[in-house]
């Protein structure tokens, strides 16, 4: 799932379309789900589901809200808190770590928890240039720098998280905390990097209602939930093994991948655990150098490029030097020059052929090219 960019500025709230220091772990107790499914709820259906009741809290997510949750579950928001309700015009729902709006023009966003706490503090003058490094990032609009262990933690959560509004601190009992825009990192060393509880904190502060409701009649329960994602996490991993040879590849919940079978000569394309496409293709041949093995990613796309053998150690003159002009629908997958294209030199798919790359044929690269996109793995095994 992707999510819409925070708006760079900070607004009187931070838009998104996926929100004093205290111990950050979770204030319930830790669950453990039995992996076996709720009698009468289908894996398929728990995982389509749109409204979830969680038993711990009592209360629902549904809709966009849940949309947005579920993208970044119990780590970034924690347990929902209440239910929803309207705030000024705006849908409002607290949780453990954030609060969602809904605004009457169908935008989702995050409350600015870590503004409204009164945490902001003015950013301390530059001398020359910003600080920079691996683990640094100074964020520009507010003038603030994340750093140290907090990296981790502004890298994850980022679009949480929202702009740094004050530098770290230190707090009684050996940590630090640094607060957001909409929330908190805090730290120590036994707990590490975690979100702050600074939605149940606004929540109390406010007197919000967050007694438990009865389970709606069309919801499903969160441990359905935790159950089926059990599941399909153990079917996605069985396939990945089973497709990539043992070479440790776990496609990710709802992730588009490739396999290429070195044995079958086929390419296949996959979303989650489905395949939806499937052909002949040649792979490398043996007298002319092969296919290597491995999990890649797409990281560049030609339309229609001249693929000339001097790129791959071949000069002209060379025994296997080739010229190939109006090559069709590349997508370089590894930094040899492998990639998926369309080879209009042959009609042999089904056999190894190539120089390394995956020949296609001129309708299966065209659907490849439309399906795929960069950042795409390519499992070759």
């Amino acid at each position: 799932m992707t999510l819409p960019f925070l708006q760079r500025a900070l607004p009187r709230r931070a838009v998104l379309g996926t929100g004093a220091a205290t111990a950050g772990a979770l204030a319930l107790p830790h669950t453990t789900f039995a992996v076996t499914l709720v009698p009468g709820i289908e894996p398929v259906a728990a995982l389509a589901a749109d409204k979830v009741y969680f038993e711990e809290t009592g209360h629902t997510i549904s809709g966009p809200f849940w949309r947005l949750w579920r993208s970044y579950g119990l780590d970034g928001f924690g347990y929902p808190l209440s239910e929803p309700f309207q705030d000024g015009g705006v849908l409002n729902q607290y949780f453990q770590r954030a609060r969602l709006e809904l605004t009457p023009d169908g935008t989702v966003r995050l409350g600015l928890l870590g503004i409204e706490a009164g945490a902001a503090e003015p950013a301390p003058a530059l001398d020359g240039a910003p600080p920079s490094g691996p683990d640094v990032r100074y964020v520009d609009e507010t003038g603030h720098t994340v750093s140290g262990a907090f990296v981790f933690g502004y890298d994850r959560w980022k679009a949480i998280l929202g702009a740094p509004i004050a530098p770290e601190r230190l707090v009684d009992g050996g940590g630090y905390v640094q607060y957001f825009a909409n929330s908190r990192l805090e730290w120590d060393p036994t707990n590490g990097v975690r979100l702050g509880l600074v939605g149940s904190e606004a929540a109390t502060q406010r007197a919000v209602a967050t007694n438990g409701v009865a389970v709606p009649a069309d919801a499903t329960p969160w441990s359905a939930v935790v159950a089926a994602l059990v599941e399909d996490e153990a079917a996605r991993r069985a396939l990945g093994t089973q497709v990539s040879g043992g070479q440790g590849f776990v496609p990710e919940f709802g992730e588009k991948w490739i396999t290429v079978s070195l044995a079958r000569q086929r390419v296949t394309a996959y979303e989650h655990t489905k395949s939806v496409f499937t052909d002949l293709c040649s792979t490398g041949d043996s007298a002319k150098g092969l296919t290597g093995k491995g999990v890649f990613a797409i990281w560049r796309r030609v339309p229609n490029e001249t693929m000339d053998s001097t790129s791959i150690g071949y000069p002209v003159g060379h025994p296997k030097y080739y010229r190939l002009e109006n090559v069709l629908y590349t997508q370089y997958f590894d930094n040899t020059g492998e990639a998926l294209h369309y080879a209009w030199w042959h009609n042999n798919f089904g056999n190894p052929m190539s120089y390394g790359c995956v020949n296609l044929r001129l309708g299966t690269a065209k659907w490849f090219w439309d399906w795929a996109t960069l950042g795409t793995r390519v499992v070759v095994a």
